[in-house]
């Protein structure tokens, strides 16, 4: 999948748990936090061709395991800044990168410790791009009313 999917995908997920009424608190800032974490597999360690993604350090679970400690290390230091349930949330929009991976071609789960090959193609490449425009739609709609104050044509005027 894109980074776009990887970024969107847990924000939307994150938006559905937290309900009409943000019931996880979240801000926009921590919106993005979740986007970037969702992303950052890609970003991080840039690959264009299978291949090159089973052979990524940023796409293995060990890399995921040491940056969730780092995670809730820093939310440990900076509560206020970066609470621990962001944390959570955004180790979990990581492994939720991978897993997305995992599903749309595979990934090398243990890499660079050792190989294990997790590979489905459940999503083929011919529906990524659809994806992506549907993320970008649903979080559209989803934070359309939610961050933004909506005016009626009385109060105008």
């Amino acid at each position: 999948m894109t980074t776009i999917t990887h970024a969107l995908a847990p924000v939307v997920i994150a938006r559905l748990f937290s309900g009409k009424n943000n019931k996880l608190n979240l801000s926009k800032r921590d919106y993005i936090w979740i986007a970037i974490a969702g992303g950052l597999a890609d970003i991080i360690n840039p690959h264009y061709y299978l291949k090159d993604r089973l052979t990524s350090w940023s796409h293995g679970i060990p890399f995921w395991a040491c940056f969730s400690v780092v995670l809730i290390i820093f939310a440990l230091c900076n509560r206020r800044r970066f609470p621990l349930k962001l944390a959570f949330i955004s180790s979990a929009a990581y492994i939720f990168h991978l897993f997305i991976d995992a599903i749309s071609g595979g990934i090398n789960a243990l890499y660079p410790l050792t190989d294990y090959f997790i590979m489905y193609a459940w999503i083929p490449f011919n529906y990524w791009i659809p994806v992506d425009v549907l993320n970008i739609l649903l979080v559209y709609f989803l934070f359309r009313k939610r961050f933004y104050k909506s005016t009626s044509p009385t109060e105008a005027h």
